[in-house]
């Protein structure tokens, strides 16, 4: 009997601890770009329920994104116009930083040879998610590498647009940063 008392105030006093290691209560797997908590999946639009993995392996949780406006930029290996964006794109984030959310999605053979296009971004942190099978381009309807997708806090699509047309998406920027 004593050794069953005993054994029990021993995997307690273990499980304990480990219960313990997230304040918050969120799985570490769910969090946002930031690292805060998703919002809740059922709260988020449907265009943002989605997981994804970042370009150095990272799972991203697209509800985290919910709230605010939201610029994806999909790019890829074979586009030659795309690093000049890469620090269009970068300055924009920094731009509206805080309200409207930047993210960067390279198509699938893009491999890390394109995570460089992170080094511009400053205050704006530009997450860059691997678009395996195409998944988040299909999602969103971008019509190829180097497009753009704005969408409103609601999830609702506002642009679409190829990344020659930055003055265009710059008003658009504009506009739904300036209700947020």
């Amino acid at each position: 009997m004593r050794s069953r008392v005993a054994a029990a105030v021993l995997v307690l006093a273990l499980g304990l601890p480990l219960t313990g290691c997230s304040s918050d209560g969120a799985d570490p797997a769910t969090r946002g770009a930031a690292g805060a908590p998703a919002a809740g999946r059922q709260s988020a639009p449907s265009h943002l329920r989605f997981t994804a993995k970042t370009l150095d392996g990272a799972v991203f949780d697209g509800a985290a994104l919910a709230g605010k406006p939201v610029l994806f930029w999909f790019y890829g290996a074979a586009c030659a116009e795309c690093p000049a964006q890469a620090f269009e794109t970068a300055a924009r984030a920094d731009r509206y930083v805080g309200r409207v959310h930047v993210v960067a999605v390279a198509e699938p053979g893009a491999g890390n040879g394109l995570q460089g296009f992170a080094a511009p971004a400053g205050a704006g942190r530009l997450p860059h998610l691997s678009d395996v099978g195409h998944a988040l381009r299909g999602r969103f309807h971008a019509e190829g590498i180097n497009t753009y997708v704005l969408l409103d806090e609601d999830g609702e699509v506002l642009y679409k647009g190829a990344g020659a047309e930055g003055d265009k998406l710059d008003g658009e920027l504009a506009s739904v940063a300036s209700g947020v």
